[in-house]
């Protein structure tokens, strides 16, 4: 009773002097709090860093000093972001970050698929109306991108507006430039450096200029000295000894074992084994951040008299990730390096003295190698995806009595392919005993078919965390470009069995919230920020920004984020 009394005597203490604040102190706690919006952006950055995991960021995050500290400590982070689909792949992630659209409306719903009319694997990318120079056999282009791009918003808005956009890989600047980008620019080993599509009725030479300088002056640097790995963060450097990873015995080290620059006076562009491991290291990430720091200055981005987009796919965590393993020596330090150079890039954005407005997100996320993961309490294990489908299109021939196995894709995205002069009873005879093979294996959990995939797309506003399997399918689902059957493996399965140096030892690409989860950040020069760990999703990153820089936003999936951490809101 007596620690009861001293209790109550004590809030009533607190209440009278509450009641004693003076009306000018009242007045002042009252007065509304400045804006914290970012100005209309004269220029918009958006970066995708390729398979870079919200588990990634969390556990990094502690570390970052450069770039990536900028943006968590003077931005605005939804730590929680989702791809919030099915098909985790390259593709479709960066098909969603400036369309606002899930990949069953991007059309990209996966790196390739099987084409019914010509019975092959068609890549995601390829166009056959936009030539590469020096890659006859490998046109690439926009073509099956299905909708239009913030890039393409904003020039509707303005045709001063002007779009640009540079990656690694070509499915990387492609799906977030959109058609009718100014300059879309990726790495290609066989130009000897950056390369791009020719649309029909341009010229090449002009589409090249942009690039042209930054290739030479690259090739004449690395002809007097090549690039290397040199160890940035002395937290990596923990000797792992050999691993065995599928059939591969991997030694992690850093810089990597295996890591030999060419000699002086190499052509790099003819020296494959070089631009394997330059791929997979920091330096890929540098050369794109320099072309893209190359356009602002000679194509005077953000200085016109309509604001321009810039996109920037950073790919090297992904190639390190697949051939090391997130929880690497060699990644750690690949993320090192990523936030150093970060914080020169965004430091010469700062120095525009313009404003902009710069979004990082990731295409995907990944889980770490089977055996890692298995050996730290997670029932991890490796399926040969080739196997499977092999295995199972055997039990169905065999059941069916049919001439070959009726199956082709892999085994998230299985397309029948019947004999020939098969009529529709014996077409569904066939799904049916490839469903009842699927649901026996160990490995797979659920099998759904494209009908319900089609017809399971969540209510709109549904949290992406709470996402059912199909509903997560459903959002990868195209009606014609999709497979038929569509199997979920149990968590912590890898696709692959790595047999050689370069071979994939970890993954992504499957319905679970490890692939699926993504940090978004928004940055601007003098940003008061705020976090929100609440679940958001990489559609919502085009509305956001359409919303900021004031142009009318089409039918999207997502929904606009406020920036703005007082009452007053962005989404307008």
């Amino acid at each position: 009773m007596t620690r009861m009394r001293t209790r109550i005597l004590g809030l009533g203490a607190l209440l009278l002097a509450a009641s004693a604040v003076t009306k000018p102190a009242l007045a002042a706690a009252a007065a509304p709090v400045a804006s914290t919006a970012p100005p209309v952006p004269k220029l918009i950055v958006a970066i995708s860093v390729d398979q870079f995991s919200a588990a990634l960021f969390d556990q990094y995050r502690s570390h970052f000093t450069g770039g990536l500290r900028m943006m968590t400590d003077h931005g605005v982070v939804f730590p929680n972001g989702y791809q919030s689909h099915a098909a985790t792949e390259t593709c479709p992630g960066h098909s969603t970050i400036l369309t606002g659209r899930h990949p069953s409306a991007t059309g990209i719903v996966a790196n390739s698929w099987y084409d019914r009319a010509t019975k092959t694997q068609a890549y995601c990318m390829l166009d056959p109306a936009s030539p590469v120079p020096g890659r006859p056999d490998a046109p690439r282009g926009p073509a099956n991108l299905k909708v239009p791009t913030l890039g393409e918003w904003m020039k509707a808005a303005n045709p001063a507006s002007r779009t640009f956009a540079v990656s690694g890989k070509d499915r990387g600047a492609i799906t977030m430039a959109g058609h009718g980008a100014d300059g879309t620019f990726w790495w290609d080993d066989a130009n000897g450096g950056f390369t791009t599509y020719i649309p029909a009725g341009t010229n090449e030479a002009a589409r090249l200029a942009p690039i042209v300088a930054y290739n030479a002056a690259l090739a004449a640097k690395w002809l007097k000295a090549a690039p290397k790995w040199v160890p940035l963060d002395p937290r990596c450097k923990v000797d792992l000894g050999a691993r065995r990873y599928g059939r591969l015995t991997v030694d992690d080290e850093l810089p990597p074992l295996g890591w030999i620059a060419p000699a002086p006076g190499t052509d790099f562009s003819k020296d494959s084994y070089f631009q394997s491991w330059f791929r997979a290291s920091p330096i890929y990430d540098q050369v794109a951040l320099d072309l893209a720091t190359q356009l602002i200055a000679t194509q005077k981005l953000g200085q016109g008299g309509a604001p321009d987009v810039l996109a920037i796919s950073l790919s090297a965590t992904d190639y390190v990730g697949h051939r090391y393993g997130a929880e690497s020596a060699e990644q750690c330090d690949n993320l090192a390096h990523l936030d150093a150079m970060l914080g020169v890039f965004l430091g010469k954005l700062e120095a525009l003295k313009i404003p902009v407005l710069v979004v990082l997100t990731a295409d995907h996320g990944s889980i770490d190698v089977a055996e890692r993961v298995a050996e730290r309490g997670f029932p991890a294990v490796r399926v040969n995806p080739k196997t499977l489908m092999t295995e199972v299109g055997a039990a169905v021939q065999a059941d069916l009595k049919l001439d070959a196995s009726p199956l082709a894709g892999d085994p998230y995205e299985i397309t029948i392919v019947p004999p020939e002069g098969a009529n529709a009873k014996l077409i569904e005879r066939i799904g049916e005993v490839t469903i009842a093979e699927l649901r026996k294996r160990p490995e797979v959990v659920e099998v759904y078919t494209r009908a319900q995939a089609l017809a399971g797309l969540p209510p709109k506003g549904k949290p992406a965390d709470e996402m059912t399997l199909l509903e997560r399918i459903a959002e990868s689902t195209d009606p014609v470009r999709s497979g038929d059957i569509m199997a979920v493996l149990r968590p912590y399965t890898t696709l692959g069995d790595p047999q050689s140096l370069g071979d994939t030892v970890a993954g992504h690409g499957s319905v679970w919230n490890y692939d699926r989860r993504v940090p978004i950040l928004f940055w601007w020069p003098g940003a008061a920020g705020f976090e929100q760990p609440l679940p958001v999703e990489t559609v919502d990153i085009a509305p956001t920004l359409a919303a900021v820089v004031g142009v009318k936003t089409p039918m999207v999936d997502g929904r606009c984020l406020d920036l703005d951490r007082t009452g007053a809101t962005t989404c307008r």
